[in-house]
């Protein structure tokens, strides 16, 4: 019923006098990703001076007063008209998350993605309705994409991903005061790792997996898990960063380790800190079948992956690839494991380094940090900006 409605709409918007000045953007929860680049690239060549910038959000309260934005993502009646209004108006939609549709016909929509092909994501694929142009990684990536979004043959373009420009860009998160304010000690530590997990079971919706961790997270399920790892860290003078999935139901311990912090979406938004921010400054990191894995490879540092959970993850929601072809590191199935590899980090060693590079090399076909310029200049010329 939706598409007819939107179909119906596209025709009638066809027949009526409508100025496309805007360019909207949406990246939730955040403003962030590739969105957020390619919104600075056009800010940086003059383009907020011809259109209006535009983000879709949430709340009603802007994220910032230099930032135009609209509550896209509520209910009622007037939400939905002004909703409708900003999308006919729109020259360009550049979206990366929550789909937004387009409906007039001289609009140019770029799905911009996140990560790479991991998550058998069909039933999220399919609803991506038109789009003019998708962002691919690599040949490799390519053909996976197609098969995920068969609707939009001819419409993959291997730019590289503008969010991941970020991880070129040198931060200090001690002298802007970030890990001071969320470690809450002005001690420096001499390496960091930071954690990334998928979600398992979502907030919102009944997607994910059905095998539950006690505390949200893999490996550690019982507190003494905890306080054994923060033991080992303290040893080694390391900081175990972990970052849960926005989506992820919330029962991490509320117990505080002096070497074991829980980064809120709060913190790094006080201090202007991306995800991408943070991985840059990580000497490690601990996934398991998140986008991160893609994104934290191309700084060719250590990389653990829990699987603990794999047999069920492979079965709900599953793999859209052969996970251990594609996913190469150092496999983390109990907590002995972890430990292990917070010794080698310790140590300097990395173990799986050229099986990773490898994979690196065949998921990225752009190792650089100009995705965000080529994607803009892309953008010039196929929606005529």
């Amino acid at each position: 019923m939706k598409q007819v409605i939107l179909y119906i709409l596209s025709l009638i918007v066809r027949f009526i006098p409508i100025k496309q000045n805007v360019i909207l953007f949406e990246s939730y929860p955040e403003l962030g990703g590739s969105p957020w680049m390619i919104y600075q690239e056009l800010i940086k060549r003059g383009y907020d001076k011809k259109y209006k910038l535009i983000w879709a959000i949430e709340s009603s309260i802007g994220p910032s007063p230099d930032i135009r934005s609209v509550p896209f993502f509520g209910k009622g009646f007037k939400h939905y008209i002004d909703k409708f209004l900003y999308i006919i108006s729109a020259k360009v939609i550049i979206d990366s998350n929550i789909y937004i549709p387009k409906i007039h016909p001289k609009t140019f929509r770029l799905y911009t993605q996140h990560g790479a092909p991991l998550k058998n994501w069909k039933f999220y694929s399919k609803k991506i309705g038109k789009v003019d142009a998708i962002l691919s990684l690599s040949e490799a990536t390519k053909d996976i994409d197609a098969v995920l979004f068969p609707h939009a043959a001819g419409r993959f373009f291997i730019l590289g991903y503008p969010s991941n420009d970020q991880l070129f860009l040198n931060i200090d998160l001690y002298k802007n005061g970030f890990l001071p304010q969320i470690t809450k000690t002005s001690q420096k530590f001499d390496k960091i790792i930071g954690w990334l997990p998928t979600y398992r079971q979502h907030r919102f919706t009944n997607a994910g997996s059905d095998y539950i961790f006690p505390f949200g997270i893999p490996l550690l399920k019982v507190k003494e898990d905890f306080e054994s790892i923060n033991s080992l860290l303290k040893e080694h003078n390391i900081l175990l960063a972990i970052q849960m999935h926005h989506a992820q139901k919330k029962n991490f311990p509320e117990h505080e380790y002096s070497n074991i912090i829980l980064i809120h979406d709060s913190d790094k938004q006080i201090f202007n800190v991306s995800t991408m921010n943070l991985m840059h400054c990580f000497d490690a990191l601990i996934t398991d079948y998140s986008a991160a894995y893609h994104e934290y490879i191309l700084l060719d540092r250590p990389i653990a992956l829990s699987i603990d959970d794999y047999e069920e993850y492979s079965q709900k929601p599953g793999f859209c690839i052969d996970y251990f072809e594609w996913i190469k590191g150092v496999y983390l199935k109990n907590v002995s494991d972890l430990k292990h590899f917070i010794e080698d980090v310790a140590n300097g060693i990395d173990s799986a380094k050229d099986e990773r590079q490898k994979t690196k090399h065949r998921i990225h076909k752009y190792e650089d940090n100009k995705s965000t310029q080529r994607v803009v200049d892309f953008l010039i010329e196929k929606a005529k900006l």
